[in-house]
């Protein structure tokens, strides 16, 4: 392991998920939030610099393709992602901006492209979540021309040669390949373009890719999954992996699982990050703390749960007769003998508190609220617990997804990072200039090329 990597290695590194007024689904209707935040680049500015003063590795930009009347409002009107990343690695200087674009519904070319622009303007800072598309809405399809959503497993055939497309592009010139030979009139070598003439089960892309080489190579790769074909699309590619687990032995045994499928496919398991997602929530005690949760989750209306819910499981379950403070169990949702694939997640972690975890909050986590009682509380007991989770080999870093934003991430940055800071377990100052760099990766890492 080469001392850059090994530096970072001991370090733990954050992710800022950036969504509207924060990841909770009331978090709008809190008497300090900016409701129009999702759509005002200036308020996208002013936290992706929060971020950065705090020295994260990256922010990170969810998508969505598809909503409804029951979609969380933080996603009913905002930017797309690679567009923002573009606009915000124009007014930052040195924290990744990571943006999620899908396999399912784009096309290799256009995406390839349009990322590497992003990465070029922005100086090597840029990221790409590759997912499959969650359906929450049952609509996705029809707002692409399709007629249904792809199966799961087909989604993760059809990811995979999407990547090894996208990367192959990405490699369509050398990095010595521009010569700007003026004398000569040698714009380039032609030797040094590679052309892709890819043609396989989902795409047919001739190539070559007409932008080169940004100075971290091309976008870093960040993924998340956790059934079977996830983690071997992650393993396969990402440097950066997100998972969410309750406790340390899942993290751990996640981990572990993906470090053995990345070394099968010949890649170092010290170039895959992962990253636990959380919602941390720090205050003076952990009463306090508590309080502010029960804040938020006060202005959660009990239709918009109810509603949610009986879209969600269209078909399954008839929640006619609940509340939503009615548990798991007394719904009948583990009843259901094949449910959602991306129901898998929620499932794993409510399982085993059905009878305490109710609908309310079923639909927090289900809309993207991590919480966990270890990073809930005062800076110290949070810090003390990132450290834990860190040592005990169930996080190399965690993606933190604020409940109310900004406060939440000016809490963490004031309270938290300056106590890791001492210990050594965060840094202080940036070390590189690109993404990759600040995991300590070479621009041509193991994720950078298909294997």
């Amino acid at each position: 392991m080469n001392q850059h990597l090994a530096r970072e290695r001991s370090q733990i590194h954050f992710f800022a998920y950036l969504v509207g007024t924060g990841i909770h689904v009331a978090s709008w209707r809190h008497e300090t939030a900016f409701p129009q935040a999702s759509i005002d680049f200036a308020h996208q500015v002013k936290l992706a610099k929060a971020a950065e003063d705090a020295r994260f590795d990256a922010i990170f930009l969810g998508d969505s393709l598809a909503i409804d009347e029951t979609s969380n409002p933080g996603i009913l009107n905002r930017f797309d992602p690679i567009g923002l990343v573009t606009a915000l690695g124009a007014v930052t200087d040195k924290i990744g901006l990571i943006a999620t674009s899908s396999t399912s519904y784009d096309q290799p070319y256009n995406f390839a492209r349009a990322a590497l622009t992003a990465d070029h303007i922005s100086g090597g800072r840029v990221g790409w979540n590759i997912v499959t598309t969650r359906d929450l809405t049952n609509s996705t399809a029809g707002n692409y021309g399709a007629d249904q959503h792809f199966e799961h497993s087909l989604r993760y055939q059809r990811a995979e040669e999407f990547v090894e497309v996208t990367l192959g592009l990405w490699n369509s010139w050398e990095r010595d390949a521009f010569l700007h030979d003026k004398p000569r009139g040698r714009f380039f070598d032609r030797h040094k373009l590679n052309r892709l003439n890819h043609k396989g089960e989902f795409f047919k892309v001739a190539g070559p890719l007409n932008i080169g080489p940004s100075p971290q190579h091309s976008p870093l790769l960040a993924q998340a999954g956790t059934s079977g074909p996830g983690q071997r699309l992650g393993a396969r590619f990402a440097n950066a992996l997100f998972a969410s687990h309750p406790d340390i032995p899942q993290a751990r045994s996640y981990r572990h699982s993906v470090r053995q499928q990345a070394t099968a496919f010949g890649r170092n398991p010290d170039e895959l990050f992962v990253y636990q997602a959380i919602s941390p929530i720090v205050a003076d005690s952990r009463k306090e703390a508590l309080e502010r949760i029960r804040e938020l989750d006060n202005l959660i209306t009990d239709q918009q749960v109810l509603d949610f819910l009986q879209e969600y499981f269209a078909g399954q379950l008839d929640f006619a007769g609940l509340g939503p403070e009615a548990t798991v169990a007394q719904s009948g949702i583990p009843s259901i003998a094949n449910p959602r694939t991306d129901f898998r997640s929620a499932g794993e972690q409510i399982r085993g508190r059905e009878d305490e975890v109710t609908l309310k909050d079923l639909y927090s986590i289900l809309t993207g609220d991590k919480r966990n009682h270890d990073f809930i509380g005062s800076p110290e007991h949070v810090a003390a617990s990132l450290a834990r989770w860190h040592a005990e080999g169930a996080a190399d870093g965690f993606n933190l997804m604020f409940s109310l934003l900004p406060q939440d991430l000016e809490r963490f940055a004031a309270g938290v990072i300056p106590i890791l800071q001492e210990r050594g377990l965060a840094r202080t100052e940036y070390t590189g200039t690109t993404l990759k760099s600040h995991l300590g990766l070479a621009p041509e890492a193991a994720g950078t090329r298909a294997i």
